[in-house]
Order: C-alpha cells, then structure tokens, then sequence
C-alpha cells in the first residue's frame, strides 16, 4: 500500500488544479482559510456533508472509483442547492483498504473535480486513513442569500421536480442481474441538473428537496415539516418511480400566482391535513434505513 504521504501527494496533485480567487490558505495546514462570500451585505452560509461506504452505497465490482468520486460529490452538491445555495468548497476524507494504491487514489480524486467543475467548486483540504473497505466522506461549503427549507410549503402550492425520476433505482436493478449498459450510467454517476435547482430558486419556490431517498421519502419530509398534506395525481400515460432513490431530482412547492421555472413538471398540489397521498391513497416510505 502507498503511504499517506503518497497518497495525499497524488490527491494534492489533482485538487490543486481547480483555484478560487477566495481560497487563502488550502491543502497542506491544518485547516482551510476562505475569505466569507457576502451578497448584497445578507451572504450566508451552507454547509452539508455525506458519507459514502463501499458494499452500502457504492459497489466496487461494477463501479470505477472515478465514478464513486463524482456520484458522492453529486450527493453533496445536490444538498445545497436543495437549499438555494451555491456550493463552493469541499472538504474530502476518505478512509482506505491496504491495497489502496497511489494511482487509486488519483482516479478517486479526479472524479471528485470533475464533478466539482460542474458547479465551479473547488477542494481545499481534508484527511485519510486507512480501512477493510473504502468510506468516503465530503463536506461542502457554499453561499445562499435565502435557505430555501423544507419547511416552507403552503395550503394551496403546486408541487414540481425538475424530471422524472427512477434512472437510478433501474439501473441498479440491471447491475444487480449482471447487466451492464448505457442505462446503468444513471446509477453508477446521476446526472444532476444543478442549472434547475438554481432555477427553481430565482423563481421564489417555497420549500424544495432532492430526491435521495426516493420521490414519497422527499415529499414526507416536506410534508412533515411544513404542517400539510401533499397529493399527488397521475394519468395513465405517466411513468413515476415514488420510490427509487439517488437521481437527485430537485422536488419543489411553488405558489400558483408565481411563473412556474424552466423545467418545472407539475405533479400535485399542497393541500391540508398530513403525509402524502397519491391519486387519493395514503402512501408511506421513509427512504433507505441504514440500521433497520
């Protein structure tokens, strides 16, 4: 196994590539230094992490580790932008196995940036250690001038997401039968529409999500969280999967007096009382239970 001095020299070599003019001090001390975004004089700040570990999120077998290192990286993107931020500095830690080499850990890393390109993110330090398998974890920083929660949806909203979701769940359902083709890209690294979620945030949305867990997880948390019931109706030419998770669809309440945003699908309504109802019945799942 390449030693840690090699390994974070190898990373190093990657994340050094992308620079921010607000990056003062990054990877080699012991922590970052970013000078604070301010927009308008009301910049805040948004920060989420995501741990991903081999054999739960990611399979090794039918994954490359440029593909883990950018599906995790979308993870965390996603999160903010769910938020109405704009991510812009990440913190990576992976722990590694034994046979975990230098060359490893470069693939690993340039798929972190790519990803991080995306968006125009950049990594400005983290840690490693060693593991039986491999756990990746990543921290992102980013600005938002109005966090856009859960907990916003009103009485009488529509309910939309930036696209149908359920690539994902079936590309894994192919993977898992030895199948392995363009449709299985879906899962192994999710095409995210980051462009919508900043979309769906200028347009003045009233609470928004992404669908990590699944379409009826999402809509439960902002049912919960905003005091309301959501409907949901379909017609017999729509294909929704409600319960596949990791596309990272954005979902999104919005008042009917507001121009519905660029892509914005409208599949349902904000309506009194709890939980989620689809086509009248009550529907529960509650998303991908890690100690059940």
């Amino acid at each position: 196994m390449a030693s840690e001095t090699e390994l974070i020299t190898a990373i190093k070599a990657v994340f050094a590539g992308a620079t921010n003019e607000r990056v003062l001090i990054g990877i080699g001390d012991d922590g970052a230094v970013v000078s604070v975004p301010k927009v308008r004089g009301e910049g805040k700040a948004v920060l989420a992490t995501d741990m991903a570990v081999e054999g739960v999120h990611f399979n090794r077998s039918w994954s490359s580790l440029f593909e883990i290192g950018a599906k995790t990286t979308a993870a965390n993107l996603a999160d903010i932008y769910a938020m109405g931020g704009i991510p812009e500095f990440l913190l990576v830690a992976a722990a590694v196995p034994t046979n975990f080499s230098s060359s490893d850990a470069t693939e690993l890393a340039r798929g972190i940036v790519d990803e991080a390109q995306k968006v125009g993110a950049v990594v400005v330090g983290g840690d490693i250690s060693k593991s039986e398998k491999l756990v990746l974890t990543i921290s992102v920083y980013g600005s938002v001038k109005d966090p856009i929660t859960r907990g916003g949806a009103q009485v009488g909203d529509v309910v939309i997401i930036s696209d149908f979701p359920g690539k994902s769940a079936s590309g894994l359902e192919l993977l898992k039968q030895g199948i392995s083709d363009e449709r299985t890209s879906f899962h192994k690294r999710p095409v995210v529409d980051y462009a919508a979620a900043r979309d769906f945030a200028l347009a003045g949305v009233s609470s928004m999500i992404d669908t990590s867990d699944g379409l009826v997880s999402e809509l439960t948390h902002i049912a919960n969280a905003s005091g309301v019931g959501i409907e949901i109706r379909t017609h017999e030419d729509e294909v929704i999967d409600f319960h596949g998770g990791e596309d990272h669809v954005f979902v999104a309440t919005i008042s009917p007096h507001l121009p519905f945003p660029r892509q914005g699908i409208e599949i349902g309504k904000v309506v009194m009382g709890k939980g989620v109802r689809i086509n009248g019945v009550p529907t529960v799942h509650e998303g991908y239970k890690h100690f059940s």
